[in-house]
C-alpha cells in the first residue's frame, strides 16, 4: 500500500483557539485521505522500514527524504535517522517559528558579537543554483574586487547582482553585530556550473580565482561543507581571517568525464611534476597528454576510473588521488592542501575540484607543512606496472 503523504502546516493558537495576536506554534502534521496508517518520517527502532522503492515507485536513483552531509576537507558527517516521531520535544515544547525570523532566537541574532568597530571576521561563499555565488557576511567594500575577479576567470560576464533582502528584524540585528554584507548574490550569465565543453575549465577557475585574491586580502578556506539537498550537490566555503598573501599561487586538479584529469593554472616544474607521478602511478598508463588550453593540461587514463565498479579500479582510482596528494604536498614543491569543491557539473556528478595553495616564505620557513626533508628532492618516480613506464616512455 502506498505510504501516505505528510504535509506541514503552520497556525497560529492559543491554547488551541485560533487568535491573530498570538506567537506562532509548531507545526501541525496534515495527513493526506488514505487508510494507511500514520508512519513518521523519523523512524522508531522499532517501527517496520520503509525501502526506498516503497517511497520513490519504480525510481532508485533517488530518494524521498534527503540525507544532508557535512563535509570538511574529505571528512563526511552524515545526519542519519534519529530516534523520535513527527517532531522533537522541543518543537512540540517551543512557540517560536522556525528559523526565520529573531522570535527563533529568543531575540537573539546567532552571530557572535561584535565591538561595534570591527567586521565579524567571517563569511561565507555558497555554489548556488546552475550560475550563482551566494554571500553571507562579505564586507561590502569587497564587492568589487569579487566582480572584477569574476569577470577575468568568466568570460561571459556577470548578469547581475544584489544585496538579497530576507526578515527586516533579522538583517537589523546582523548589521548590529558587525555582519554589514547581509546576504549578496552574483548571477552570471549562461550555467557557469553546468557549462558548455569550451567552458568547463573557466566554470573551475571561478573557484580557484576567487581564493586567490581572499587569500590576497587576508581570507582563508577553513571549512568547506554541503547542507543542501542532495541532489543539489553544491558546497559552501566559510573563510575567516589571516596573514595577507601579497603573491597567492593557487592551482587546481579536477576529474572530468570517466577517465580525464586536468591540471589547471599549475607552475611549469609542479605541472610537469605531476604529470610524471601521474604517468607512474597509474596502473594501466595514461592513454595521452594534451593541453586542452593556456595553463590547463589534460591527461587521458586507459580504462574508466571515475565510473569503475570492480573493486580493483576503485582502489586504483583512490591510489592516484593519494599519489597527487603526496606529490604535490611534499616541502620542496612549497605546496599545501586547501580543499575540494564540489561544483556538480552535469557531466561530472559529484567530483571535486582539488584546491592548492603555494605557501608563503613565512609557512615554508615554518616547517608545519608539507611532508619530507625540505631541502631534498621529491624521490624519483617509479614505474609500477609495465603500461606505467610505456607511459613515462612517451
Amino acid at each position: 500500500m502506498p505510504l501516505q503523504i505528510l504535509s506541514h502546516r503552520r497556525h497560529k493558537s492559543s491554547n488551541n483557539t485560533p487568535d491573530s495576536h498570538s506567537a506562532p506554534q509548531s507545526p501541525s502534521i496534515v495527513v493526506s485521505d488514505n487508510s494507511t496508517p500514520v508512519q513518521g518520517i523519523l523512524r522508531q527502532p522499532s517501527a517496520p522500514s520503509v525501502a526506498d522503492s516503497d517511497l520513490t515507485g519504480s525510481s532508485t536513483s533517488a530518494s524521498a527524504f534527503g540525507r544532508a552531509s557535512l563535509r570538511t576537507n574529505g571528512h563526511s558527517f552524515g545526519r542519519t535517522e534519529t530516534v523520535d516521531s513527527r517532531w522533537s520535544v522541543d518543537d512540540r515544547d517551543s512557540s517560536s517559528t522556525p528559523s526565520t525570523s529573531v522570535s527563533s532566537f529568543g531575540g537573539m541574532c546567532p552571530l557572535p558579537e561584535s565591538d561595534g568597530e570591527k567586521l565579524i571576521p567571517f563569511f561565507s561563499m555558497t555554489v548556488s543554483s546552475t550560475s550563482t555565488l551566494s554571500f553571507i557576511g562579505l564586507p561590502t567594500r569587497f564587492r568589487p574586487l569579487v566582480l572584477d575577479t569574476i569577470r577575468r576567470a568568466w568570460k561571459r560576464g556577470v548578469k547581475n547582482s544584489g544585496p538579497v533582502e530576507y526578515q527586516a528584524d533579522l538583517m537589523k540585528y546582523h548589521k548590529s553585530k558587525g555582519c554589514d554584507g547581509g546576504v549578496w548574490e552574483v548571477t552570471m550569465k549562461d550555467s557557469c556550473w553546468m557549462p558548455r565543453s569550451e567552458d568547463k575549465v573557466s566554470s573551475k577557475r571561478i573557484i580557484l580565482y576567487l581564493l586567490a585574491e581572499f587569500s590576497r586580502i587576508g581570507s582563508r578556506v577553513r571549512l568547506r561543507y554541503s547542507a543542501d539537498p542532495p541532489d543539489s550537490g553544491k558546497d559552501t566555503l566559510t573563510f575567516s581571517r589571516a596573514e595577507p598573501d601579497a603573491d597567492p599561487v593557487f592551482m587546481g586538479v579536477a576529474f572530468y568525464s570517466s577517465d580525464r584529469i586536468w591540471i589547471i593554472d599549475a607552475e611549469a616544474d609542479v605541472g610537469q611534476a605531476l604529470e610524471e607521478g601521474i604517468k607512474a602511478h597509474w596502473v594501466d598508463g595514461v592513454r595521452d597528454a594534451r593541453v586542452r588550453e593556456r595553463h590547463c593540461r589534460e591527461l587521458r587514463l586507459r580504462g574508466s576510473p571515475w565510473v569503475s565498479h570492480n573493486t580493483m579500479g576503485l582502489i586504483s582510482a583512490r591510489s592516484i588521488i593519494l599519489s597527487i596528494m603526496k606529490n604535490i604536498t611534499h616541502t620542496s614543491r612549497g605546496y599545501t592542501f586547501v580543499g575540494s569543491v564540489n561544483l556538480a557539473d552535469l557531466d561530472e556528478g559529484e567530483m571535486p575540484l582539488l584546491i592548492f595553495r603555494k605557501l608563503t616564505t613565512v609557512e615554508r620557513r615554518s616547517g608545519l607543512f608539507g611532508w619530507g626533508d625540505p631541502n631534498a628532492e621529491v624521490p624519483a618516480f617509479q614505474p609500477i606496472s609495465k603500461a606505467a613506464a610505456a607511459s613515462m616512455a612517451k
